[in-house]
């Protein structure tokens, strides 16, 4: 019976958790993309800062949007004092440690960062400020809930619940949760992150019915004419998706290298963008009817490649500048942009009817290399299409350009971006707690401590008094000058112990991880280590190899525990 309420109340906290935060990131999605659109709608129809060229009249609407959204972003930044915008790399951080949690005042001004970039028109997506928002709201109802679930799944929940509102398409919502955030599947997590993305789909679908994203045809030609042209396709792909990563991390180490004042660089951005917007405005925003447009081939040719080049670029400058937003959405558009453009020159040499299955490949393969999750992607296609041979099609070059991406660039764009802070994801949770947890901690006061006028003999018998084989000699102020073993001791006889330590032991610094303790024990050979404080060079204390080797273990025992449970 004890095990049956226990499940039952188990069971009522997954419903409600996973109920509420499916239901806040819902309205939250959903009014995100509403506001965009009604923006973009004012930005379109505005005359504002118009001029007569000949017989054309060209506004400079555009402009004037971004530099007011540039001037929100730079408020909001100022204003609440963020160091740093927060996105999906943040969550896929906080998802795999707990020493450094996921800030909420950092969170929610993201999301208010990226909604004004993208309504003053910028190059950004949504998705990608929307999964942060969720992760910090699972953290968020985390403070207020005591239960055995741990800080990833409710962060997790957060995570699908954004996807699946966003596309509504909840299994997608579920396999990105554990697939790019959570790196693992288990029992604990996969039922509240269900609960979670199905909510978040069914009350989108409830409460915004009219709202659709994407509109994708299900004809799609026999896997036999088709699956070879997407395989020739594929290192396409990731060569555009690699352009466009690249372009990213450039864009932002440029404007991290310039002397400008940080508060000017977004008003640079907001000004190329709105320029470049105003003879391609389809690169401006969030660019949900272009990509159908795309699908639906209505672009020309030369639009194509225009609107490809630009987008990347203006993506990579917007994000890097400080207009700050998401690049899963450009990756869908440069993706389906690449495709269109493969599947119109396939249709010059004779392929006929393949340029809409192409380009929905070029979509999924793109955006699956940039963020990382091939199998969410396919998943997404197969939600949005209803379509098993569609999505069959797709996970060719699916499949093909993230193997090939992750060998030219990494798994990711957000792994790149955490293993420029010195975060490898890829050494797994152990790896990233080693390097949180210091040695100093586990140091142990339980060894023999002497002085250099310490005499051999004396330091001989305390030693074997205390059953123990080395000595820690230091000076009036506690400062290691040296380490002793007993068998210098016995060779020192009446002399002073100074003429026989070793002056220059291994030692371990007490700010120095355990991933880097470990790295040092390799080389040693004794029974302790001094701990000493690296400012001050006194002996703090001291660990044993057995000691350091126990906690080592216990961090990767809790997280094995943690990816089985």
């Amino acid at each position: 019976m004890h095990k049956v309420r226990n499940a039952s109340l188990e069971i009522i906290l997954i419903l409600l958790v996973g109920g509420l935060i499916g239901a806040t990131l819902a309205i939250v999605s959903n009014l995100f993309i509403i506001g965009v659109y009604w923006f973009e709608q004012q930005r379109e129809a505005s005359s504002l800062f118009s001029l007569s060229i000949g017989d054309q009249v060209i506004s400079f609407s555009s402009v004037i949007y971004l530099w007011i959204a540039a001037a929100i972003v730079v408020s909001l930044k100022a204003g609440l004092g963020i160091a740093r915008w927060a996105g999906p790399a943040d969550s896929i951080y906080a998802a795999h440690q707990l020493n450094e949690p996921l800030d909420i005042k950092t969170g929610l001004a993201s999301t208010l960062a990226a909604f004004a970039s993208a309504s003053g028109g910028a190059s950004v997506g949504q998705y990608g400020p929307l999964v942060h928002f969720g992760a910090t709201m699972g953290i968020w109802v985390k403070r207020f809930v005591s239960s055995r679930l741990s800080h990833e799944v409710y962060l997790g929940c957060g995570v699908a619940a954004a996807i699946s509102a966003g596309f509504n398409a909840p299994i997608a919502g579920i396999i990105f949760a554990h697939e790019a955030i959570l790196r693992h599947f288990s029992v604990r997590t996969i039922a509240p992150i269900t609960v979670a993305s199905i909510s978040a789909s069914a009350l989108s679908h409830q409460w915004f019915p009219h709202l659709i994203t994407f509109e994708i045809s299900a004809v799609v030609p026999p896997l036999t004419e088709i699956v070879p042209t997407l395989i020739v396709l594929a290192p396409a792909f990731s060569l555009v998706a690699v352009c466009f990563m690249w372009a990213l991390r450039y864009s932002a180490k440029s404007a991290a290298n310039m002397k400008t004042s940080p508060v000017l660089l977004p008003f640079i951005a907001a000004t190329l963008c709105g320029l470049v917007g105003v003879w391609l405005p389809q690169i401006l925003g969030l660019g949900f009817s272009s990509i159908n447009n795309m699908i639906a081939g209505e672009f020309a040719l030369s639009l194509l490649v225009a609107i490809l080049i630009a987008k990347l670029l203006m993506t990579a400058l917007c994000i890097g500048f400080g207009l700050f937003g998401g690049v899963f959405s450009p990756s869908l558009f440069i993706g389906v942009a690449a495709g269109a453009l493969a599947g119109q020159l396939m249709t010059l040499f004779g392929f006929a009817n393949i340029a809409s299955i192409v380009s929905v490949a070029g979509m999924a393969a793109v955006s699956s290399a940039v963020i990382g999750a091939p199998v969410t992607a396919v998943i997404i296609v197969l939600e949005l299409t209803q379509s098993y041979a569609y999505a069959v099609a797709v996970m060719v070059s699916v499949m093909l350009c993230s193997l090939i991406t992750n060998r030219l660039f990494g798994h990711s764009f957000f792994d790149r971006q955490l293993l420029d802070r010195g975060i490898d994801l890829l050494k797994g949770r152990e790896a990233i707690a080693l390097r949180q947890l210091i040695v100093g901690p586990f140091s142990e006061q339980n060894y023999v401590r002497a002085t250099t006028q310490s005499t051999g003999q004396n330091l001989v018998h305390r030693l074997k008094s205390r059953g123990q084989t080395e000595a820690y000699i230091v000076d009036d102020g506690g400062k290691l000058l040296g380490k002793a073993s007993i068998y210098a001791a016995i060779e020192a006889a009446d002399n002073s112990i100074a003429d026989f330590m070793d002056a220059q032991p291994i030692i371990l610094y007490a700010h120095n991880s355990l991933d880097e303790a470990m790295l040092k024990v390799s080389q040693f050979v004794g029974e302790s280590l001094p701990v000493v404080n690296a400012e001050t060079g006194e002996l703090q204390g001291c660990i044993t190899e057995g000691a350091l080797f126990q906690a080592i273990t216990d961090v990767q025992n809790q997280a094995r525990t943690l990816e089985r449970a």
